[in-house]
């Protein structure tokens, strides 16, 4: 995993601070002292989270029902959503230090704004990595976002007064759609120089797919039950620890963060945060959708077993107690995203509806929790979770034998879809298209209208024009059928296609 993460470059690591600001940046507005009063202020029923909530649902509905239009605005919209999410902090902020509008109305507004940034923010981080780089070096960044993130937290709280925390905090987004672009100038500079697979994401060739996912496409309905699941179970974990419900504190009787008062509880923390995303995640990608998370889950369900026992104890120590929830929260945050980035991989559903579905079933879940179930105890969880797990493995095992029952099953549309896409990636290497024409010659491999083209790589209707003619041209056909000859020929004619590409130097 270690490996991955320094294969993945500067790209992995503009990623993994970008998301430890996201993940330091909703804590400390929720937590810190430099937002109490803008949390005391809200005078409404229900917990301010729940309308942070409410703002990535928002977002995230529009990614599942809009993923095109989605995809078509982000490289011109993500400065105002950056400039959206300060105004939406700062709004919350102030809103009990001013007069000209209603606190409540104001702080609500704020948190809105808060939610959908947030998420559009950490999900572009996601999509990032989860499709330019692979998928241990995923897990990899996401941990250390998980294992810094309280410290950072700890510092900014006991350093900074409370005006400081907050101007650092209403700056954040900024400081993390910078680091994206960053991290998407690495990206682009080390996929240029890769084979790419014809999809792009932030104008980048994507990855090929892994053999493994490639195999698992079928298998998307389990990917959909996991992330129906790993989405419920993340909302359920959160509603127990400090981080479900904002204004509750997260301190000892000394005023200090209960686990970073302790270094080695700290260290503890980060090292079962490693060995998790390690042996539960990292050395099961290679096991089938039905068997993958399992360790995930059980290892979940013991955490939080350990948590309610030490819970009844009154002797128990608060800081041991605060590091296990902590752990719980972080394990079920990387299963959650973990279970993303294999979809991602596996499905041929767009990529933002992908993400969409998932952040909209853990915020409509994590709402639930907030206005109608705040008062359930460790024990319902638990029971919540069970419940969660056994259903899950049901779904998967009553789908995967129904599949295994049919007779003589014929090759699934998204087979045949990656075997077109390596012909079409065997025709570009042979003939030396560049990497947009790659993409745009699987489109066309696939029957897509130019139209479809346009909308899909947000690109203009001359532009597209002119690509089309570029691929012809060095293919040597005049229409789209010659060129389907060409790819549909590629496997029986691959000799033939070397022989051409070395013989290009010479009619040089």
């Amino acid at each position: 995993m270690l490996a991955s993460f320094k294969d993945a470059g500067f790209c992995a690591l503009f990623a993994a601070v970008g998301l430890t600001v996201n993940l330091t940046w909703c804590t400390l507005a929720g937590h810190t002292p430099g937002f109490t009063n803008a949390l005391a202020s809200l005078d409404v029923p229900v917990n301010p989270r729940a309308f942070f909530l409410m703002g990535i649902l928002v977002m995230s509905v529009v990614f599942t029902v809009l993923p095109r239009k989605a995809r078509e605005v982000d490289a011109s919209l993500w400065p105002a959503v950056a400039l959206l999410a300060c105004m939406g902090t700062a709004c919350f902020a102030i809103a009990s230090s001013q007069s000209a509008f209603s606190p409540a109305v104001l702080s609500i507004g704020g948190l809105l704004l808060f939610g959908i940034g947030y998420f559009w923010l950490t999900a572009r981080f996601v999509l990032l990595l989860a499709r330019t780089q692979t998928y241990s070096c995923t897990i990899a960044c996401l941990a250390f976002s998980l294992i810094v993130e309280p410290m950072l937290v700890a510092f900014v709280e006991h350093s900074l007064h409370a005006e400081l925390q907050v101007s650092i905090v209403v700056l954040m987004p900024i400081l993390s759609a910078a680091l994206f672009q960053c991290a998407r100038h690495a990206a682009l500079k080390q996929r240029s120089s890769e084979k790419g697979s014809g999809r792009t994401v932030f104008g980048i060739p994507s990855r090929p797919r892994t053999p493994s996912a490639a195999e698992g496409r079928s298998d998307t309905s389990s990917a959909l039950i996991l992330i129906a699941a790993a989405s419920l179970l993340l909302a359920t974990v959160r509603s127990l620890s400090f981080v479900g419900l904002w204004g509750e504190g997260h301190m000892d009787a000394d005023g200090e963060p209960s686990m970073t008062s302790n270094p080695l509880l700290w260290l503890g923390y980060a090292a079962g945060l490693a060995v998790f995303s390690y042996a539960a995640l990292g050395r099961t990608a290679n096991w089938s959708l039905r068997l993958r998370f399992q360790p995930s889950f059980v290892t979940i369900i013991i955490t939080l077993s350990v948590s309610m026992i030490l819970a009844g104890d009154p002797h128990a120590d608060p800081a041991l107690l605060d590091t296990l929830m902590r752990l719980n929260d972080s394990f079920s945050h990387l299963m959650f995203w973990a279970v993303v980035s294999i979809l991602l991989d596996i499905s041929a559903t767009p990529s933002y509806r992908v993400i969409g579905i998932g952040a909209s079933l853990y915020s409509a879940g994590s709402i639930a929790w907030v206005l109608f179930l705040g008062n359930a105890d460790a024990v319902e969880n638990l029971i919540v979770i069970v419940v969660i797990y056994v259903l899950a493995m049901a779904s998967m095992h009553y789908s995967w034998n129904k599949r295994e029952g049919e007779n003589e099953p014929s090759p699934s549309a998204t087979n045949v879809m990656d075997a077109l896409e390596k012909r079409c990636a065997e025709v570009s290497e042979a003939y030396k298209l560049s990497p947009r024409e790659s993409e745009i010659l699987v489109l066309l491999a696939q029957g897509r209208t130019r139209t479809y083209i346009q909308e899909e790589l947000v690109l203009a209707e001359n532009t597209v024009k002119s690509h089309v003619a570029h691929i012809y041209t060095k293919l040597g056909v005049r229409d789209r059928q010659d060129m389907i000859d060409i790819v549909l020929d590629v496997a029986e004619n691959k000799a033939e296609l070397k022989g051409q590409k070395d013989e290009e130097p010479q009619r040089r």
